[in-house]
């Protein structure tokens, strides 16, 4: 019936991966729980000790291959023919959270519970921004996900029908890694594949520092570079994806300057505004379109 597939890296899953077994044991159907570490630098006893839990198997890669394999992976050894694809660093919010996805195993089904976060700040202030990014820019209800299900596509909590899975899969990309749910996303557009969003949320809890939240959206911005230059003449996919939308809006009316004067003459000083817990995200949006102009 349900394969709950959680691809795992340097975190430590072992009460997140109880909670859901509990759950999942309380249900009348068959279920399975497989976690892949992906070569971890940090490993915890606790998530080898998960092969104790009935139904639950713990796999640890020998090398780093990246997400979208560590999922590809997941989706071959899953026996059954649904898979819930959770991200490692999440907290079960609801205690319905299974059988909420229970009810919408039908076939060529794809689910998305959401991603919501805790209320009250982080006690350390370098994770502030990432949190309130999350808070206001992720944390959507379904009602409101569903008015553009593939752009509010996530890979964070998802169901899908394995045969659709199948049909697709998560590409392997050549340059770095970041935005591999967005072409997942279109994929499933592509393929007239329908997303319906619920509100079965999960908890994020893997709150990067400021740095490295702002390192990873460069990477994801510089690896969209690339993925422009397959699909610039595409303007569905363009009109998905936020950043592509406003850029194209300036690149028609031959505006770009407009953001490439000031970026250059700027960019040191937004950053280091940035990285000190300027929570403007209006500056953190120009920011991230400066970049995706300077690195192309």
């Amino acid at each position: 019936m349900l394969s709950i597939l959680i691809p795992n890296y340097n975190f430590n899953v072992s009460t997140f991966v109880s909670d859901l077994h509990q759950q999942a044991s309380q249900t009348n159907v068959d279920f399975e729980i497989i976690i892949i570490d992906d070569a971890s630098k940090i490993l915890f006893k606790e998530n080898e000790n998960l092969n104790n839990l009935s139904n639950v198997k713990y796999i640890l890669n020998a090398q780093n291959i990246g997400r979208s394999q560590n999922r590809n992976k997941l989706a071959e050894l899953a026996r059954f023919d649904y898979l819930l694809f959770i991200d490692c660093d999440a907290a079960i919010k609801d205690p319905n959270f299974i059988n909420n996805y229970i009810v919408h195993c039908k076939e060529d089904i794809v689910i998305c519970g959401g991603t919501a976060y805790y209320n009250d700040p982080p006690k350390n202030k370098s994770q502030y921004l990432r949190w309130w990014y999350g808070k206001n820019r992720e944390e959507k209800p379904a009602n409101e996900r569903n008015k553009n299900p593939n752009s509010a596509f996530s890979t964070f909590n998802f169901l899908i029908a394995k045969l659709t899975f199948e049909l697709i899969g998560f590409r392997i990309l050549e340059k770095s890694y970041g935005h591999e749910d967005t072409l997942f996303g279109y994929e499933l557009k592509k393929q007239g594949i329908a997303i319906n969003h619920i509100d079965n949320q999960l908890i994020h809890l893997g709150l990067d520092d400021t740095d490295t939240f702002l390192k990873k959206t460069e990477q994801g911005i510089f690896n969209l570079k690339y993925i422009y230059k397959e699909f610039k003449n595409d303007s569905d996919f363009i009109q998905d994806i936020t950043l592509l939308r406003f850029y194209n809006v300036f690149k028609k009316a031959r505006l770009t300057f407009l953001i490439k004067l000031p970026f250059y003459l700027l960019k040191n000083k937004i950053r280091k505004s940035i990285l000190l817990g300027n929570k403007n995200l209006i500056l953190f949006d120009f920011y991230k379109l400066g970049y995706f102009l300077f690195v192309k």
